[in-house]
């Protein structure tokens, strides 16, 4: 029988093979995926993220020691009125990566840009869309997933997303899998995670397609860890290398933060690791938590999503369930506070099912996944105070909002791999 290269990669991960690495002609373990294009002087794709209606963040990794600049325009030939940034100079202590902010863009629309290398031909072409203005009653479609692990590449679902062209991606966490597959304990062990996952060719077709957001869960450092880790510094050190997140000045790891699009949507992006306060109950922590109470409640938006990479309820002390009274302080704020349109959005629990809050019946939750990782043979028993539930297939969501419509609803479908379409609903902003 003939090997597929995805067979051959989950019989090296059973035998316990680290999945970023490859046996050399000699028999000794070489990194994997750590190559430069001779052409270009550039490592992978570009990456773009946290766009917001005049900005955006562009991720890239070149020549170790070259100078880089990204290139942008409205017109996708990139021509003489195209902006290029100041150059920057890659270095080791991050792994050569760069992360550089593109500014006044227009909102709403779609750039091209990309990553020049000094002395080097120009990388590729990619593209993105900027939100729109906070008053724009402009459309919004936008997809969300989680966990993507190595050993399960191809991630062909990226071509399926990719195919519906979103405004933008949501990754809900496990972006790798630093536990599984061969096990990182140093920086550069989990820089290679990193760059085994970014060597995949139906993600980097997405990546050129759309831009990303983009928070942690619990694999990028250890299986159900708490703060105090010894390998969390390290995890999220490798994880702010790797992603096109905006640093904040003030809090350069923080994780958290909200994204305005237009009239119809407000996005809160949740970190549910670094602040978890056990002795407290408290999963957000007191600053965390605070911001998200403020900011829910000055939103002007019709529909609030909030991205929590851990589900609400049925997945134990390490979700959640496992700060109930912090959950439940939530939900009385919206409740006692009259704030419509919200909605959660989450993965890790490697099925995906659409339930409502039983705290608060007004409220659902859309949880989703796997991308590419395995799926929850267990996880049936939860079904039954769902309104949809799967753990078949891979599976993302899609969310489509129009604020122009006489009466505005935020449409949810799940679909699977291959854009099977295995649930839809629409909820009312109240």
């Amino acid at each position: 029988m003939k090997l597929t290269r995805r067979d051959f990669l989950k019989l090296a991960a059973q035998a316990g093979l680290a999945a970023p690495f490859i046996l050399g002609p000699t028999g000794c373990a070489l990194l994997a995926q750590d190559r430069f294009d001779a052409e270009t002087g550039l490592s992978f794709n570009c990456v773009i993220g946290d766009v917001t209606a005049d900005g955006a963040i562009v991720w890239l990794r070149s020549e170790p020691g070259s100078f880089v600049t990204v290139e942008y325009a409205k017109d996708p030939a990139l021509t003489a009125a195209a902006v290029a940034t100041p150059a920057i100079k890659v270095a080791a202590e991050s792994d050569f990566t760069a992360h550089i902010a593109l500014g006044r863009l227009d909102p709403g629309t779609v750039y091209h840009y990309r990553a020049v290398v000094a002395g080097k031909k120009p990388g590729p072409v990619s593209q993105f869309k900027t939100a729109p203005g906070p008053d724009d009653m402009a459309l919004v479609k936008f997809s969300f997933s989680g966990d993507t692990r190595e050993n399960y590449k191809p991630f062909a679902i990226m071509d399926a997303i990719r195919a519906t062209a979103p405004d933008f991606f949501i990754h809900l966490g496990d972006t790798i899998y630093a536990d599984r597959g061969g096990t990182a304990s140093k920086l550069e062990e989990f820089w290679a995670k990193y760059r085994g996952n970014r060597d995949d060719a139906p993600s980097r077709r997405l990546f050129a397609q759309t831009s990303f957001y983009v928070i942690w869960d619990d694999h990028e450092v250890r299986d159900n860890y708490d703060p105090g880790h010894p390998l969390a510094p390290i995890g999220q050190k490798a994880f702010l290398d790797y992603w096109p997140i905006r640093v904040d000045s003030a809090e350069p790891k923080r994780i958290y933060r909200s994204f305005r699009w237009g009239r119809g949507l407000e996005l809160f992006l949740l970190d549910d690791r670094q602040y978890r306060d056990r002795a407290n109950g408290s999963m957000l922590g007191a600053k965390q938590k605070e911001w998200l109470l403020q900011k829910l409640a000055g939103s002007t938006a019709t529909f609030k999503v909030i991205a929590s990479s851990v589900p609400l309820h049925g997945g134990g002390a390490d979700r959640w369930d496992g700060f109930p009274d912090e959950r439940r302080e939530i939900f009385h704020w919206i409740r006692d506070h009259q704030i419509h349109g919200v909605v959660f959005i989450s993965a890790d629990l490697h099925f995906a099912s659409m339930a409502r809050i039983w705290e608060h019946p007004n409220v659902k939750e859309v949880v989703i996944g796997p991308m590419a990782a395995p799926l929850n043979s267990l996880g049936v028993g939860y079904s039954r105070n769902m309104e949809f539930f799967t753990n078949k297939t891979f599976n993302y969501g899609t969310i489509t909002i129009d604020p122009k419509a006489p009466a505005p609803r935020l449409l949810v479908e799940i679909r699977d791999e291959v854009n099977g379409l295995l649930y839809k609903t629409e909820i009312a902003p109240s």
